[in-house]
């Protein structure tokens, strides 16, 4: 069996790393997980990106993982996203992802309020305890003209990428719970080059935006939008330049998707998130993580589900109906 250690302890492993990352995934150029990744694999997160190397230092496998926040209230609760994962196909089926995986989580999980990661491979993930959940509606319209400006977020001014900045955090980060970021965030934001910012001004401001588009990643969709105006009319109005996604039908849309895989971290950080989520109304007694069910108080009622009821009735498809909760809906760049 091989031995794991982050990126950081072995950077001549790097190259190496996104070869294997690249081939997984089946990349192909000038597609760049490098790019289209950044705020992952970047060398200031090396630390959190972990890789098993054999006895001859060949890397078997990688799981990256990215420490942000969700601030509910005044408080701020750490999430881990996992991505970036990989195994040796010369070398699966022999438990190197399982001991990999285990391990990550093992290290992280008692820091960390949930963790979150994106895959097709539902029955895989749902043997370590994650869980589809969330909701993601698509929305298109027919195709219009358009008035945007096409540029990358790394083209734009120091004032310009500071208005960015602000349609962010007054439009886009209040119609959804989404993460906090920082100014080291919107620098790692830069280097992802194959995302495409289109903008549009009132008054010589950037008034309104959308990024589409992150390389071999989220082809002709719009995955985060901003403006100074109604964001329901805003929606309507890019849905003619590609697929928008949303976390609740700010317009009207059948096409409703899951948004992510999920599963607690500690247990302790988990049950104040809930409460403060649900603004508390629901208590979480216990979770059991080898039957998956989880124990709660709700209108002065013990209660029990299995982990993958309750995730959902947290966060959709399917909310508690009694219970007004915030919608979580992460933007394409934060995703990995």
């Amino acid at each position: 069996m091989g031995k794991i250690f982050p990126l950081s302890d072995k950077p001549s492993c790097f190259e190496a790393t996104v070869k294997l990352i690249e081939k997984s995934f089946h990349y192909k150029r000038p597609n760049s997980f490098e790019i289209d990744f950044a705020p992952l694999i970047d060398k200031s997160n090396h630390k959190n990106c972990f890789i098993m190397l054999d006895e001859n230092e060949n890397v078997l496998a990688h799981i990256g993982a990215k420490d942000q926040f969700l601030t509910l209230g005044n408080k701020q609760f750490p999430i881990t996203m996992l991505g970036g994962i990989a195994v040796d196909e010369a070398r699966r089926g022999e438990g190197h992802f399982q001991t990999l995986l285990q391990d990550v989580l093992a290290e992280k999980r008692s820091d960390t309020t949930l963790f979150l990661l994106w895959s097709d491979m539902e029955k895989l993930y749902n043997k370590f305890g994650f869980h589809l959940c969330g909701n993601q509606f698509e929305y298109s319209s027919e195709r219009e003209e358009s008035h945007f400006i096409k540029t990358k977020y790394k083209d734009l001014s120091e004032t310009e990428q500071k208005e960015i900045q602000a349609l962010y955090k007054e439009s886009f980060a209040k119609t959804y719970l989404t993460l906090n970021r920082k100014d080291a965030d919107w620098k790692l934001i830069e280097k992802i080059s194959s995302a495409d910012l289109f903008i549009k001004k009132h008054n010589g401001r950037i008034s309104h935006y959308y990024f589409m588009n992150k390389g071999q990643d989220l082809p002709e969709i719009i995955y985060e939008y901003g403006t100074k105006e109604d964001m329901n009319a805003f929606i309507k109005e890019i849905g003619a330049f590609g697929k928008v996604w949303m976390g609740k039908p700010l317009v009207e849309t059948e096409s409703l998707q899951y948004q992510f895989f999920m599963t607690p971290g500690d247990l302790r950080l988990f049950t104040e998130f809930t409460l403060a989520f649900t603004d508390n109304k629901v208590s979480i007694r216990n979770i059991n993580p080898m039957k998956q069910e989880v124990y709660f108080d709700y209108n002065e009622e013990l209660l029990g589900l299995d982990l993958d009821e309750f995730l959902r009735g947290l966060f959709g498809p399917g909310t508690f109906e009694e219970i007004d909760m915030p919608t979580i809906f992460l933007s394409g760049l934060d995703s990995i």
